[in-house]
C-alpha cells in the first residue's frame, strides 16, 4: 500500500520550489508557465475579492499569487497557508509585502478555532495534492465569512505523493465543492494561459460560502 509522503514539496531553495509548484508540462517549462499563468489568475483574483479583503492563500508556496494579487491591491491583506516549511521560509522574501504572513497547519487551524475568518480564498493547484480533500474542503469553508469566495484551480483527477510516486484515489473535488459551496462560475484555463494539455485536463471554479440561515 502506497503511504502519503511529502517528501517532494521539502526544497532547498527559492528555484526548486518554483519547478515543484508549477511543473514543467509538455514542452512547458516552468518559467513559461509562471509568466502566463499568473497574470491571468491574479486578474481573476482581482474580480473575485474585495479590494480592501483579507483574502487566504491555501498552500501558498513562495506566494506566487499572493505577491500578484497584493501588487494589485495595496489595500488587501493575505495569510498564506503551506506544509513546507522551507517555502513558508521563503514566501516572505518572494513576496515582498508588510501586508503578507505565512504560517503551518496547525497555526492556522488554532487561528480558525479563535474565530479568524477571510473575505475570499484561493486555492490553486493543492487540492489535488493533499492528503485529506474532504476535510481541507471543509477547513476551507469554515475559513470564509459567510458570502465569501473560495477560487480553487485543480486538476481533474487527485495526484497524490507518495512512498510510490503520484497517485489518483479516486476522489472528486469538483463533486465535493459543489456539494459544499454555491457555485458561481466552473471552466478551464484558457489555452493562452496555460496550454492545451494543461487546459483540458484541469478546471477552475469559483464558489461561494452560503450565507447563514436567518
Amino acid at each position: 500500500m502506497a503511504i502519503y509522503s511529502d517528501a517532494v514539496f521539502h526544497v532547498n531553495n527559492l528555484e526548486e520550489a518554483r519547478r515543484i509548484i508549477l511543473t514543467p508540462e509538455r514542452g512547458l517549462d516552468t518559467d513559461s508557465r509562471w509568466a502566463s499563468e499568473t497574470p491571468w489568475l491574479r486578474d481573476q483574483m482581482v474580480a473575485a475579492f474585495p479590494e480592501h479583503g483579507f483574502v487566504l492563500d491555501f498552500g501558498c508556496g513562495v506566494g506566487r499569487l499572493a505577491k500578484a494579487w497584493l501588487d494589485a491591491r495595496p489595500a488587501g491583506r493575505v495569510l498564506g497557508v503551506d506544509l513546507s516549511r522551507e517555502m513558508r521560509q521563503l514566501a516572505p522574501g518572494y513576496v515582498e509585502h508588510d501586508r503578507f504572513a505565512a504560517c503551518a497547519p496547525g497555526f492556522f487551524q488554532a487561528l480558525l478555532a479563535d474565530g479568524l475568518r477571510f473575505d475570499g480564498a484561493v486555492a490553486c493547484w493543492i487540492i489535488q495534492h493533499v492528503f485529506d480533500p474532504a476535510g481541507e474542503i471543509e477547513r476551507l469553508h469554515a475559513a470564509l465569512k459567510p458570502g465569501g469566495r473560495l477560487m480553487v484551480v485543480n486538476n481533474n483527477r487527485r495526484a497524490v505523493p507518495t512512498d510510490r510516486g503520484w497517485v489518483d484515489d479516486g476522489f472528486d473535488v469538483a463533486a465535493a465543492l459543489a456539494a459544499r459551496f454555491e457555485v458561481e462560475a466552473l471552466g478551464r484555463l484558457p489555452v493562452d494561459a496555460s496550454s492545451e494539455h494543461i487546459s483540458s485536463n484541469t478546471f477552475i471554479g469559483v464558489y461561494r460560502r452560503r450565507a447563514e440561515p436567518a
